[in-house]
């Protein structure tokens, strides 16, 4: 068990180090090659800076993994009979998903790809990685439902994964937000499988932990002025998303070793780490729909723009955001411990509070915006 720990924090150590002298390349290369994201009217930067952090996830992730991997083989600690070494396969599915979004996200930042050819490749990686058996089998209560069968599950989980990639691509808005939630939902899901002795899924989760971290740091503290800032991209933003949703819903295919109902609230407790961007896309689509625009359609009514129509600077609005997540988040943690022993009851009451929720923000938000408008005029 020693080495289980051990193994993980050299990991993480690991994909700072890695992270960081790849991003440090890439910043040589963007400023060199004037691959720069430009302003415009809907973005809240007014100075170019390149947008290619994210090339630095995948080469990274690989990296450690193999190293974790092949280190923990040649040391005899992990052998066939080892539970983990089973979902070495689904983790090469991931690889390969991962890769074509990988791929696309280099092509979209350096020639802006339209969105129906995002959304097929999103559609094939989503498909190839359930087609390894990874899908969303129980609904934890959610409705009332718990198990679901494959001719319904799949789909859903191909839909969840389209669903959870857009969501941080698309709150990926102003500094260090997109990687800010996805640190807060990577460190979440790394404590969970730390504690369920999940070797493989460990590494995935710390390793890409520690490699948006060290992006994080060059995103919010690097200055375009000493070529030391660049941005995620539509390469970081998709590889981000469709990893997490990978870990996420690999949490539903096993039982913890605390049962069945934990494992159902660890459920919980995960998605609540992502209310925010995945309710702000419902909220956008839904809003674009009614004003007859297409819901693909850029704008700038996120919650990062509201919010800042509100007074804010970017910086406080990332931090007002995070703080809301890290809220929530704690909220449904003490409401599972107040649910002990009903997972449907504690569920369908997490669901509708996290709504009701969402809606007051949304809602003092307008009104706030509402108010401003008045005064000025």
């Amino acid at each position: 068990m020693a080495y289980f720990y051990l193994i993980l924090a050299v990991d993480f150590l690991l994909a700072v180090g890695v992270g960081a002298a790849i991003v440090k390349l890439l910043l040589v290369v963007a400023y060199k090659n004037r691959l720069f994201d430009i302003p415009d009217e809907r973005k809240v930067h007014k100075i170019p800076v390149p947008r290619l952090g994210g090339m630095s996830f995948m080469p990274t992730l690989m990296i450690v993994i193999a190293f974790s991997i092949g280190f923990l083989y040649r040391l005899g600690i992990m052998e066939a009979p080892n539970p983990d070494a089973a979902m070495i396969i689904r983790l090469a599915y991931m690889l390969g998903s991962a890769m074509l979004l990988y791929v696309l996200g280099i092509l979209d930042d350096l020639s802006d790809l339209n969105y129906k050819m995002k959304f097929l490749v999103q559609f094939l990686a989503s498909s190839l990685l359930v087609s390894s058996g990874l899908w969303l089998n129980n609904f934890y209560g959610l409705f009332g439902i718990e198990r679901i069968p494959f001719y319904i599950g799949m789909p859903f989980t191909v839909l969840l994964f389209m669903f959870i990639t857009n969501a941080i691509n698309m709150i990926d808005g102003i500094d260090g937000l997109a990687s800010g939630l996805a640190m807060i939902t990577l460190g979440i899901l790394s404590f969970i499988y730390i504690r369920e002795r999940r070797f493989i899924y460990s590494t995935v989760s710390i390793t890409m932990l520690g490699t948006v971290l060290a992006f994080w740091l060059y995103n919010m503290l690097g200055s375009p002025q000493k070529k030391s800032k660049l941005y995620m991209g539509d390469t970081g933003s998709l590889t981000l998303g469709l990893i997490i949703c990978f870990l996420i819903v690999s949490l539903c295919s096993f039982r913890g070793h605390n049962g069945f109902i934990t494992n159902g609230k660890y459920i919980i407790i995960v998605f609540s780490s992502l209310l925010i961007p995945l309710l702000d896309v419902i909220r956008l689509f839904a809003t674009r729909l009614i004003k007859h625009k297409s819901p693909f359609e850029a704008d700038d009514n996120h919650i990062h723009h509201r919010l800042m129509r509100c007074g804010l600077s970017a910086r406080q609005t990332l931090f007002v955001i995070l703080a809301m997540d890290v809220a929530i988040v704690l909220l449904n943690v003490l409401m599972t411990r107040l649910f002990k022993s009903n997972l449907i009851l504690c569920t369908n009451t997490i669901f509708v509070v996290d709504i009701v929720i969402y809606l007051i923000i949304q809602l003092a938000i307008a009104r706030k915006v509402k108010m401003d408008h008045v005064q000025k005029s």
